[in-house]
């Protein structure tokens, strides 16, 4: 069986354009690209893996990844920063366990980081999984490496694009506020914390293959062998810039299917019942 060596694994991410000194954001699917040349242990293969990202972009470089932790949202379970285990992988929780990383405060959606850039990507506070404030706008602003390991333009591992749904304001997502605990140092920190989450009905499903391989096929990502299929990088701030284009055309782009939104039920109507308060006034009606 053939193993992926590491300096093939080098050679894959020269051509996915990866430089030292850059900012890479990596989520992954490791089981796809199928074994490598490292003692056959988990932590020999996640240090391959590490050791070769961290070469590639080199001491100056930053590695981001998202170490979501969707326990809070579905079950009210106490959010920690230094103990919630990230649920997006083994690689993630890795990298998130690294001395020296740096992981976010927000109780779903957080983003933990290894290099100079750390602090400044995952440090601070924020409220909004996926706001201004966020990591995920430092990696816009700082126009990362947006990096799906083991994922092709079929794939997934686009966290990155639910970022860009709030940036441009999707109908099918609504802000939910989250007010279970949230713990980082020792101290309860005071939220609410909100996300833009989108609706649980409607048929509503998200799909990430159109933008990727609109991107690829316009020259804006690029992808290459990676084991036994390929992986798939563009920048941030291309990503962007192709999504807003894609939802001017079709505000339904991300989904499989438009949702079925019903008369009389959210979002299709807003507010229902009998109208007592003239909003536009303040007056009361009879």
């Amino acid at each position: 069986m053939k193993r992926l060596t590491r300096d093939e694994f080098a050679a894959a991410l020269r051509a996915l354009r990866i430089e030292r000194g850059d900012i890479v954001h990596v989520q992954s699917d490791l089981m796809r690209i199928g074994p490598v040349d490292a003692p056959a242990t988990r932590e020999g293969m996640l240090e391959f893996y590490l050791r070769g990202l961290l070469d590639a972009i080199g001491p100056e470089g930053t590695l981001t990844t998202c170490t979501a932790f969707e326990d809070y949202g579905r079950y009210g379970t106490p959010y920690v920063r230094e103990k919630s285990p990230s649920r997006l992988g083994v690689l993630s929780e890795y990298i998130r366990t690294r001395p020296g990383a740096v992981r976010s405060v927000h109780p779903i959606m957080s983003l933990a980081a290894i290099g100079p850039l750390a602090e400044a990507i995952c440090g601070g506070s924020h409220y909004e999984g996926f706001g201004f404030a966020s990591p995920w706008g430092e990696l816009h602003r700082r126009d990362a490496h947006i990096l799906t390991l083991g994922m092709d333009a079929n794939g997934g591992g686009t966290t990155f694009f639910h970022y860009v749904e709030r940036l441009y304001g999707v109908p099918y997502q609504y802000t939910k506020i989250y007010t279970h605990p949230v713990y980082a140092g020792d101290q309860r920190l005071e939220g609410p914390f909100t996300l833009s989450v989108r609706y649980l009905d409607f048929g509503i499903e998200n799909t990430p293959v159109r933008v990727k391989s609109r991107m690829l096929e316009r020259g804006e990502a690029v992808e290459a062998q990676t084991g036994y299929v390929r992986s798939w990088c563009a920048r941030a701030q291309a990503v962007v810039a192709r999504m807003m284009q894609m939802f001017d055309e079709d505000r339904w782009m991300m989904l499989e299917r438009a949702p079925t939104f019903r008369a009389g039920e959210l979002p299709m109507d807003g507010l229902t019942g009998e109208l007592r308060t003239s909003v536009d006034k303040g007056a009361k009606v009879a």
